[in-house]
């Protein structure tokens, strides 16, 4: 668990390297802030380690219009299976503490482990009452995915949090080059 911790506070660091051109304070708030949302992130996700308290939670698996359920990108990497709580997405407030999905990673074995958490909103749902994308880091603003899209949904903005597995692309990387879809087996 240190080890995971640690990664945390290194992209952490690396995260913040913004702030540090405005000042030690500036970097300091920033990479503070960040450490303690992920620390907060993992603490409130923990129990997602079991795919069966997901599903007791309300989250089911996802798979895009094709049936996919793994999703990747060739040459960028994957994200993995989303599991979704149909609940929460039609809901537009963002809570660090309820993630609209749980993104997990397949091992070697096929066994699904929690990567990520990401944020979901619908764009249109959002824009009527907001004046920009919306945010859970700071100057980090969700990723705009427009319609039509391989999910089926109309347009909406997202957010992947890597707090499980370490991402070298980033902690809010879209895509994550150590997620291979090539290992998943039928869910």
């Amino acid at each position: 668990m240190s080890g995971v911790r640690t990664s945390s506070k290194l992209l952490a660091a690396l995260a913040g390297l913004a702030a540090l051109a405005a000042g030690p304070a500036a970097y300091a708030a920033s990479t503070n802030t960040t450490s303690h949302q992920v620390d907060q992130m993992r603490d409130g996700s923990n129990k997602f380690h079991d795919i069966a308290l997901a599903e007791a939670a309300g989250y089911v698996p996802f798979t895009d219009v094709n049936g996919v359920s793994c999703i990747d990108m060739p040459g960028m990497g994957g994200m993995g299976v989303h599991y979704v709580n149909p609940k929460l997405i039609g809901d537009p407030a963002i809570d660090p503490d309820a993630p609209e999905a749980l993104v997990y990673a397949p091992a070697k074995d096929g066994t699904l482990h929690l990567a990520a958490l990401e944020y979901l909103v619908d764009k249109v749902t959002w824009d009527k009452t907001h004046p920009s994308a919306p945010q859970l880091f700071h100057n980090k603003p969700f990723d705009k995915n427009t319609a039509p899209n391989r999910f089926g949904l109309p347009a909406f903005y997202s957010q992947h949090v890597w707090v499980w597995k370490h991402n070298p692309a980033g902690l809010l990387a879209m895509w994550n080059p150590r997620v291979n879809c090539g290992f998943i087996t039928a869910l």
